[in-house]
């Protein structure tokens, strides 16, 4: 009975010690997979490349698993301040090296993306304060920048006394491309008497040129506008943007290049003829076309005047999504 009692204790604690390693093992393996890495690269002034050796030692004669080239990159495994380190290649394989010839690599910098304006129902409206939502001036005129899932749109709006002109700025930071159609963007008055503003093509423009199509009488703030129809904003709130908006400084300013190329045309002007001023509108309007990812197009499009604006809301479809701004000139 003794026996038999003894064995059934033994067995289990020997099954266990013979266990033990291997959960030791285990351990470490999850231990190795959780922590991510450092990245270094070989560092060899004045030889052409660097042994790595199957043993910690290298000890002669050499047991060479690859010969690695100045400046590639390597992971270190273990690093236990010997005078080798474990490491691994591009390739997949595993050595030692000395350490005297690792050089840490510095950790890139990450730009910090733009937090997402909220989407609901396909639709993003540009609301003061609201992430993904921000405003700043812009040679003295006040853009709405309005950024969805990686794609950032930027406007400004003026009054030329002849056509309405939105300045407009994409930048396109999501992983694939997205096309454009200004075409197909909207203006719409809003309030009682709202009614569509129509899309001017600037070749039409071009052909019936005037002087005003550049001049810029004056420029839309941000405007109050709640979520209900058209028909609920009539008493939607005009905000002078000289005085009561507070510019934000988050996003980058893409419209800065289209900026400065719009004001040397209306510096030019007045010297010009009416000819020259049709080409600087075919050069600064908005194209139609694809926007590669990582990059960002900028151009003017205009619309239709109504008699006295008020209360405007411009409407961007990007692929699926629709992006809204709303608007308004201070009477």
């Amino acid at each position: 009975m003794r026996t038999s009692t003894l064995s059934k204790i033994a067995l289990p604690a020997i099954a266990a010690l013979l266990l033990l390693p291997i959960s030791h093992a285990q351990s470490a393996t999850q231990s190795d997979t959780s922590a991510a890495p450092a990245l270094w690269k070989i560092n060899c002034p004045g030889v052409p490349n660097v042994p790595m050796t199957s043993d910690a030692e290298q000890s002669m004669p050499l047991q060479i698993v690859a010969a690695l080239k100045c400046g590639e990159e390597v992971t270190v495994l273990d690093n236990t301040e010997g005078y080798t380190a474990r490491i691994k290649n591009a390739d997949g394989q595993t050595g030692y090296v000395a350490a005297m010839y690792l050089k840490k690599l510095s950790a890139p910098k990450r730009t910090q993306r733009a937090k997402s304006a909220a989407l609901a129902n396909g639709v993003s409206r540009w609301e003061e304060g609201a992430p993904g939502c921000d405003q700043f001036m812009n040679n003295g005129r006040l853009v709405e920048s309005l950024t969805v899932n990686g794609v950032t749109v930027q406007v400004s709006l003026h009054d030329s006394g002849w056509k309405l002109r939105a300045n407009v700025a994409i930048a396109n930071e999501s992983p694939g491309s997205i096309g454009i159609d200004p075409s197909k963007f909207i203006l719409d008055e809003v309030g009682a008497h709202g009614r569509p503003l129509f899309y001017q093509d600037p070749e039409e423009l071009a052909k019936n040129v005037t002087h005003q199509v550049l001049w810029t009488e004056t420029t839309a703030g941000p405007a109050n506008v709640p979520s209900q129809s058209s028909s609920a904003v009539i008493n939607a709130t005009n905000i002078d943007y000289r005085a009561s908006a507070v510019p934000t400084v988050s996003a980058p300013n893409y419209l800065v290049q289209h900026q400065s190329a719009e004001d040397d045309a209306v510096r030019k002007q007045g010297k010009q003829t009416l000819v020259n001023t049709a080409e600087q509108i075919r050069a600064l309007a908005l194209k139609s076309g694809a926007i590669e990812a990582g990059s960002k197009v900028s151009g003017a499009v205009w619309f239709e005047r109504g008699k006295n604006p008020r209360q405007l809301m411009l409407r961007i479809p990007i692929e699926n999504q629709m992006l809204e701004f709303p608007l308004s000139f201070k009477q």
